[in-house]
């Protein structure tokens, strides 16, 4: 009989890995059923609706500290709060949303594995940490994996795609960029003493209310809801409640009964659930050289947490 620890690992690997699949399938649903010419699943209300439940549960969670504790930010703090909004929950997720819309879920998921060294470096540069143990070897196993999915070929010019491919790249350049300098920002923001409902919650609810206002300004009010069963059970009970709420409540348990180093291998391993997921559900293509090109990825990403360096 599995452990109940075990299970909750488990739990937080599907439920992670299962999150751009249902994401790229909302899309595509939503393409199939548009409102006056427009897709009705747009980045504007995926989020508000997602981030509103995640940052409403986290502040109340916390209750009145997540506001109290503002009390315990310098300006330095409360601009390391306000930035982490903006790159975390408001650039990050967007453009992670519009590559996915000119991606594959295969193609995007094999390229955010870049996020990793993206974040070693900025650390680096900004942190003045030292790169990660063997990181060298993991970036060059990834990018090994990259060039083997011919993911980074350039598009042939008559492949009427490739404009689509070229925008998804480089939206996905800003999404990694943003989560690996959110990183760093949390790194600073770690040494003040604030619960979760300020350094995590609060982020989430504004980003909810940037989106909104954009949905508003660009859409129309008629563009926050299409009060159809499947956008009511895709937008907000599978993917806001059961996976983007899901996922930050089971990565909680996690973080309190097991190592950061599994907690990472696990984070890592969720490539695979998104990568099966979307050949199983979106019948999205799984070559062999998509394999190799996973497998490289996957080894990549997990170097650093296989086995600990011994040092004298």
């Amino acid at each position: 009989m599995l452990d109940l620890n075990v299970l909750g690992l488990l739990a937080y690997i599907i439920v992670s890995g299962l999150r751009s699949t249902v994401l790229k399938g909302l899309q595509i649903s939503g393409a199939e059923h548009p409102i006056g010419g427009e897709n009705p699943i747009s980045f504007c209300n995926v989020f508000l609706i997602s981030q509103s439940i995640v940052g409403l549960s986290i502040v109340l969670s916390d209750g009145r500290r997540s506001f109290t504790d503002i009390n315990k930010l310098d300006r330095h703090g409360r601009w390391l709060i306000a930035a982490d909004a903006f790159f975390g929950c408001f650039l990050a997720p967007m453009s992670f949303f519009l590559a996915l819309d000119k991606l594959s879920v295969v193609t995007q998921t094999l390229l955010f594995s870049l996020t990793l060294p993206f974040t070693a470096v900025i650390a680096l540069l900004w942190l003045k940490e030292k790169l990660p143990d063997r990181f060298w070897w993991s970036l060059a196993l990834i990018t090994a994996g990259l060039i083997a999915g011919k993911l980074l070929r350039p598009m042939e010019m008559n492949d009427p795609g490739s404009a689509n491919q070229t925008v998804g790249v480089i939206w996905a350049l800003v999404s990694m960029s943003s989560l690996a300098l959110r990183n760093s920002l949390r790194r600073k923001l770690a040494v003040y003493d604030i619960c979760r409902g300020l350094s995590a919650g609060i982020p989430n609810l504004a980003g909810a209310i940037a989106f909104a206002i954009i949905a508003l300004q660009q859409y129309g009010p008629q563009h926050f809801f299409y009060l159809s069963f499947w956008w009511v059970l895709g937008v907000i009970a599978i993917y806001s409640i059961t996976l983007c709420l899901g996922t930050e409540l089971f990565r909680q348990f996690c973080q309190q009964r097991f190592p950061v180093a599994q907690v990472g291998l696990a984070s890592s391993s969720t490539l695979v659930v998104t990568i099966l997921s979307a050949a199983i559900f979106l019948g999205e293509p799984l070559p062999v050289a998509t394999i190799i090109c996973m497998v490289l990825i996957l080894a990549g990403v997990t170097l650093r947490f296989a086995w600990p360096v011994r040092r004298d």
